[in-house]
């Protein structure tokens, strides 16, 4: 199983500010399995950004050698 640190949350989360996303990652962790939850920091500031934050997020796990998944609403993933 693969797993996700708080590190890379804040890694994550200041690759996301540096690009001018407004989004923050945030972690859970329950009975032993990891999911995350993607937090829109405002629906203006968020809007049309959607797809560039999903790249981002999902580029920093590959260079990192993990895959995730998101579920259908596209704002939670885990590590797969």
């Amino acid at each position: 199983m693969n797993y996700i640190t708080f590190n890379e949350m804040i890694e994550v989360n200041g690759l996301l500010e540096e690009k001018g996303l407004n989004f923050k990652v945030h972690l859970r962790d329950a009975c032993g399995k990891q999911s995350c939850w993607i937090e829109p920091l405002g629906n203006c500031a968020c809007e049309g950004r959607y797809e560039e934050m999903y790249q981002v997020v999902e580029e920093y796990f590959r260079r990192k050698g993990q895959k995730i998944e998101f579920d259908e609403t596209k704002l939670n993933f885990f590590a797969v």
